[in-house]
């Protein structure tokens, strides 16, 4: 990270100093500058990944310990996750997080296909890359038309330090 650093320094040094157009300025930021910082942001591995087929209504039930680093030790919180309906490709979820309920719908559309759960600011009122949180995707469903016999395929990845335990 000090090397991205330093060499965009060195770089704006360079263009300040040496380039007399405007354009060229310009192109060498939009060549060296931005693959330089696009380099530099990796996106956070899960510390939990977990598959679920759930039948419709059928509940899971779950205690959540979530902290902001290592060192703090987090308090233990009731999640409960079921889906209640599939209509028009999309699936309603259910959540209910220390207490505060969540509803939402998931298409299998790549931008409506995931729903965040910010653990430890329910709210987003702080909401900082590194505070722990959940992510609900949507796969697919197998017999969407049958309701008795619909199962919703639904991945949870969580990250951040945190303790995700079925019960």
């Amino acid at each position: 990270m000090q090397y991205v650093l330093f060499a965009m320094q060195l770089m704006q040094y360079y263009i300040t100093r040496y380039c007399a157009s405007f354009h060229y300025k310009i192109l060498l930021l939009m060549f060296v500058c931005v693959p330089l910082t696009i380099l530099q942001a990796k996106p956070e591995p899960p510390s939990l990944e977990l598959d679920l087929d759930l039948k419709k209504d059928e509940v899971v039930y779950a205690t959540i310990s979530a902290s902001k680093d290592s060192r703090s030790i987090g308090v233990e919180k009731d999640f409960t996750l079921r889906w209640t309906l599939y209509r028009n490709e999309g699936l309603v979820v259910l959540v209910r997080y220390d207490k505060y309920p969540y509803q939402f719908i998931l298409y299998k559309d790549y931008k409506l296909n995931g729903w965040t759960l910010n653990l430890l600011d329910t709210q987003g009122i702080n909401r900082s890359p590194n505070q722990p949180s959940i992510k609900i995707y949507f796969l697919g469903i197998d017999d969407p038309f049958n309701d008795e016999k619909s199962i919703a395929h639904l991945r949870i990845y969580g990250f951040g330090e945190m303790n995700f335990s079925r019960k």
